[in-house]
């Protein structure tokens, strides 16, 4: 089981956008392919299989991506555990273990190589193609393919339409999302196709969470 990341209990787990870990193991100094996607606050701890969590009101993306023996190491699978994950003044460190009579010590090590991601980089990561067969933000990455082997082409992703209705008076709501999308787009490098116009939605919606007050605040015209 994953030691605490934090002290406090002030922990929601948040759905949100999805996205991918690695593609090398988050271990400062490890260049292993990362095997796991490592749940930083455990799944026990919040009720639930969450890929972002609230830690004192504040926004973190809840995995990284591990190689199966540091993965090992944090959660204690073998040989009890060795190492832990903790959130130090908001970067996530990799920690060494020490046992003062009957607390725990976290001796921080260096931060985790990459850091989980956030809106900002998200963006940056985009892939220029939406409809490639590898979403940009999905699940785990998968590994190079090393040259002269072969493998079977991976299916395409199942797709489904979310339906969302919209003003048709004075005011055309259709063309006032379009708009928007068209106009955010660009900035995350992302074509505002059928599908594109998702990956724009997801990330603008996280980065609402993140900047919850900042976005109740332009809401409700304080400041």
């Amino acid at each position: 089981m994953t030691l605490p990341a934090v002290d406090t209990w002030n922990l929601r787990g948040e759905k949100g956008a999805p996205y991918k870990v690695g593609p090398h193991c988050s271990h400062p100094g490890c260049n292993s392919w990362a095997d796991h996607a490592h749940h930083i606050v455990r799944r026990s701890q919040l009720g639930g299989d969450f890929p972002w969590v609230l830690i004192d009101g504040k926004l973190y993306a809840n995995l990284t991506g591990l190689c199966a023996m540091h993965h090992d190491e944090v959660t204690g699978r073998v040989g009890g555990h060795q190492a832990a994950i903790r959130l130090v003044e908001g970067i996530f460190y990799w920690c060494s273990l020490a046992q003062r009579g009957d607390e725990m010590v976290y001796i921080p090590f260096a931060p985790l190589e990459p850091q989980p991601p956030n809106p900002e980089s998200l963006a940056s990561r985009a892939s220029p193609d939406p409809d490639s067969e590898h979403c940009p933000f999905c699940g785990q990455s998968k590994r190079r393919r090393r040259e002269g082997l072969t493998a079977s082409a991976s299916p395409r992703r199942r797709r489904k339409s979310w339906t969302i209705k919209v003003p048709d008076d004075e005011e055309d709501g259709a063309q006032v999302l379009d708009t928007l999308l068209d106009d955010l787009a660009p900035i995350v490098g992302i074509e505002p196709n059928a599908t594109g116009r998702y990956y724009v939605v997801a990330m603008a919606l996280v980065f609402c969470q993140q900047m919850r007050q900042e976005f109740t605040d332009a809401v409700r015209g304080v400041g």
